[in-house]
């Protein structure tokens, strides 16, 4: 992992889904009024990597589609819980086991 990854996610993590479609919109906006992408960044806090991640991540999303979006990425986020807590508890299960067995050996 980069530097500039673990950036990237705190920058997301700093904005949710609306912040970067109303920002999008915004810089559009400022765009058509004759602004160059420069100074709209400029206006809008952001460098041109990020406009640029963000229109390709969240550019072309309806308000649907951003709202089935961040229901998809909560239940991720759940199964992701689920299955660590799962693994934990295999591994706490085969050391259980790996330790009765050890003890019947020895006997």
């Amino acid at each position: 992992m980069s530097i500039m990854s673990g950036m990237q996610d705190f920058e997301d993590q700093e904005r949710d889904a609306d912040q970067i479609r109303d920002l999008l919109a915004q810089g559009r906006r400022l765009k058509r009024a004759g602004h160059t992408l420069d100074e709209t960044l400029e206006l809008l806090g952001l460098d041109e990597l990020t406009w640029y991640r963000y229109q390709a991540e969240y550019g072309a999303l309806a308000h649907e589609q951003l709202r089935r979006l961040r229901k998809l990425e909560a239940e991720n986020q759940r199964l992701r819980l689920s299955v660590s807590q799962l693994m934990l508890d295999k591994l706490a299960l085969e050391e259980a086991a790996w330790g009765r067995s050890f003890a019947s050996s020895a006997a």
